[in-house]
């Protein structure tokens, strides 16, 4: 697949002397359109005489400001203060006793108690995904309830902003694709009503660049990930430069250019500037690569690095992803019998995190294991318990990877279920986050 090219900033900016460019890419493309207009207020906003003002600025702050900045943060203290036991509280319960609690405790319905709750969701994120999107649609209907009245503008919106935003990178993380572009449009809406919003977007379109990854949106991930990351870079905040960069590679991975992906992640997991959880990723996806291009013993090595950060960072769902990558490749080198133990473990790990697409996927590696050593009976078990776990999981795609599973469950009881037949189920399952309406088709 080939990445459109957009103009750098030399070619946009000789276009400006054109009042109408005759330029067939312009129509065509709002990205450069865009920073071309950008390009014309700026240049109209310097023919303004008040913009070369050349009086001497007084670098003594205002004492009114001052004092003004020192009210603030001294009431975000008292404010986060206070919500920490309220969160404690919210947390320990059940989802219909957290709305009772609300109801009964309506000064909990405070920005310091989304900050918490925010806090909460990014510790959770990767050791009880499930629980951590919960906790994520909770801030967002405190957010969602702050009074503006109480708040600054600009701190009332960009408290709403984020907790959308971060519901939506957990809705990501659980398969909830669709659900998860719809939180970010949300968040979308509410900074373009902010004065200053760069930084805060950047963010949001970086979890955009990652749902645009696995919906195979490539050109718009790559781009999105790029202005993220010049804008984090703008703004001194090297580890998020980086994990912009980190996202672009995975594109370059969903391409299958392994080699340009590999040399970015192992730059990435050599960085001692970044943290252990960064390098831990970066040495995760570089593993990955070394899979694809049958460098096994790397890849081994590599994902073994991986679960060793991860599990000591206490991040269990990234320790089960990791797992299952070695997993696949103990399997890719003929290794049935420890590729299977790894397989089911994983499973068990996927199960406990609430990841029922994840464990479905596992379940079907694990089944072409069984295959291979002889174990054939087994794998209408495993699809069965896959079956009665998206039941419960009530996904929106559940109905049509029950249906695939069950295909396969009935050719395993009879006895003619074969290696492409899980291949296919397994590619199948695999598409349906990404289109949830998606129907199985028997192979005739």
């Amino acid at each position: 697949m080939i990445i459109e090219q957009h103009y750098d900033d030399d070619v946009l900016i000789r276009l400006l002397d054109e009042p109408q460019p005759a330029d067939p890419h312009l129509p065509a493309c709002s990205s450069c359109a865009g920073v071309l207009e950008s390009y014309r207020d700026v240049t109209g906003a310097l023919q303004d005489g008040s913009v070369w003002d050349e009086r001497e600025l007084s670098q003594e702050p205002k004492p009114q400001t001052v004092t003004m900045l020192q009210g603030f943060a001294a009431a975000a203290r008292a404010e986060d203060a206070a919500a920490g036991p309220a969160v404690a509280r919210l947390l320990a319960g059940a989802p219909s006793e957290r709305i009772a609690l609300l109801e009964q405790h309506p000064e909990w319905r405070t920005a310091g108690v989304v900050r918490k709750l925010l806090d909460a969701v990014l510790k959770s994120a990767y050791v009880e995904p499930k629980v951590s999107a919960e906790w994520a649609a909770l801030a967002v209907s405190i957010a969602e309830t702050l009074s503006p009245a109480r708040y600054a503008a600009e701190q009332w919106r960009r408290t709403r902003a984020s907790a959308w935003r971060e519901l939506a990178y957990a809705l990501y993380y659980v398969g909830s694709f669709a659900e998860s572009l719809q939180a970010l449009d949300r968040a979308d809406a509410i900074l373009l009503e902010c004065t200053i919003s760069e930084y805060d977007a950047a963010r949001a379109s970086l979890v955009r660049a990652i749902v645009y990854r696995d919906l195979e949106r490539f050109q718009e991930s790559v781009l999105l990930a790029q202005r993220s990351g010049k804008t984090f870079a703008a703004f001194g905040d090297h580890t998020r430069t980086v994990f912009a960069e980190i996202v672009e590679a995975s594109v370059l991975v969903s391409l299958r250019r392994f080699n340009e992906a590999l040399v970015i992640n192992l730059r990435v997991a050599d960085d001692g500037s970044l943290d252990a959880e960064a390098r831990a990723l970066a040495a995760n996806n570089s593993a990955l690569c070394c899979r694809e291009l049958s460098r096994f013993a790397e890849a081994e090595r590599l994902y073994g690095t991986a679960i060793s950060e991860f599990e000591r960072l206490g991040l269990v769902s990234q320790v089960a992803k990791s797992r299952w990558g070695l997993a696949r490749v103990v399997a890719g080198e003929g290794r049935h019998d420890q590729a299977l133990a790894l397989f089911q473990r994983v499973c068990a790990e996927f199960e406990e995190s609430g990841m029922a697409h994840d464990r479905a996927v596992a379940s079907l590696d694990a089944s072409e294991s069984l295959l291979a050593i002889g174990r054939a009976a087994e794998v209408a078990d495993l699809c069965r318990s896959s079956i009665e776990y998206f039941r419960k999981a009530g996904l929106a795609y559940g109905e049509s990877a029950m249906t695939a599973l069950a295909y396969l469950s009935e050719g395993a009881e009879q006895g003619r279920v074969t290696p492409k037949a899980v291949r296919e189920v397994r590619t199948f399952v695999e598409k349906l986050p990404r289109n949830p309406h998606l129907l199985f088709a028997y192979p005739a």
